[in-house]
């Protein structure tokens, strides 16, 4: 395809106008310049069309429209796309500032990678502040993948093969929670190879609106968790992947050894609680943090 972009991007929102100009701000901020952004309205009530609309010229597609849920979104997205690597931002988080750079460097230098994943942050929405900074290996070795291993995705911070979607199937739709983890497990276990990206990817914006928020006292309805856990029985049965407890230990010697579960423990440790005026102030620390390694 001439002129393919590298990545594409589909952000979905519902009626969070008041956060999407900043997701789609972190976008096209990016300075990695080859992609193309794709956005998914499912028809909402407050002003978040007129938000696309002002951002319009920059945005390859777009509708406004009801639909069946943020995974329907999703597909409906990426059945747009063009670009060789999919990936997806929900409209009340940010992409951090250098991520497709970083991706299409680590892509490019391991040409036989399917998809990639980074790390993520979550951040409140009131005064900004750094709620936790997970940080995942810095390496994924081969013998670390695959049918019984754990599957170091931090967020939805992964870049995949448009192929490989075309083959693998869309998203999947029944999934309100957890769609995410099915699909990285679909993924696993059909043998896809997964390679890490040492930078902090995804920006997740807590607040009381959000689905799954649980902070500061906030906690996940009854309701919230029942669902999940279905959800998650649903994926295991459905995928067929599972954990062995042998490879639960070998994973974490092998954080161990690579220094990355260090630097987790110094996020939890500095970086909780810390507030900045700009989300991007506060993660250049951990980003250069795992340059250093990179």
């Amino acid at each position: 395809m001439a002129n393919r972009p590298f990545f594409s991007i589909v952000i979905a929102n519902y009626n969070y106008g008041r956060y999407l100009g900043d997701a789609i701000s972190s976008v096209l901020g990016q300075s990695f310049a080859d992609f193309e952004l794709l956005v998914v309205d499912g028809g909402s009530t407050d002003n978040s069309k007129n938000v696309i609309l002002s951002y319009q010229d920059k945005i390859a597609w777009w509708c406004s429209e009801p639909d069946q849920g943020q995974s329907n979104a999703f597909n409906k997205g990426f059945s747009h796309a063009s670009g060789r690597f999919l990936t997806w931002l929900n409209a009340d988080d940010i992409l951090l500032p250098d991520t497709l750079n970083a991706v299409y460097k680590k892509l490019t230098d391991n040409p036989w990678a399917d998809w990639a994943t980074g790390n993520f942050i979550r951040f409140r929405s009131s005064d900004m502040a750094i709620i936790s900074a997970p940080c995942g290996p810095f390496f994924l070795p081969s013998w670390l993948q695959g049918a019984g291993r754990m599957i170091p995705v931090y967020g939805p911070t992964a870049f995949w093969k448009k192929d490989v979607y075309e083959k693998l199937g869309v998203i999947d739709e029944t999934l309100h929670y957890t769609m995410d983890v099915e699909y990285w497990s679909r993924l696993t276990m059909a043998g896809y190879k997964q390679v890490r990206v040492n930078h902090y990817c995804w920006g997740f914006r807590m607040h009381e609106q959000s689905k799954t928020a649980e902070f500061d006292g906030h906690e996940r309805s009854v309701t919230i968790k029942d669902r999940m856990d279905f959800e998650r029985r649903y994926i295991s049965e459905k995928t067929g992947h599972s954990v062995f407890f042998m490879y639960r230990v070998l994973g974490l010697v092998f954080r161990i050894l690579d220094g990355s579960a260090f630097v987790a423990l110094y996020n939890k440790i500095f970086l909780v609680g810390s507030v900045s005026k700009k989300v991007a102030q506060q993660i250049k620390v951990v980003i250069t943090i795992c340059a250093v390694i990179e």
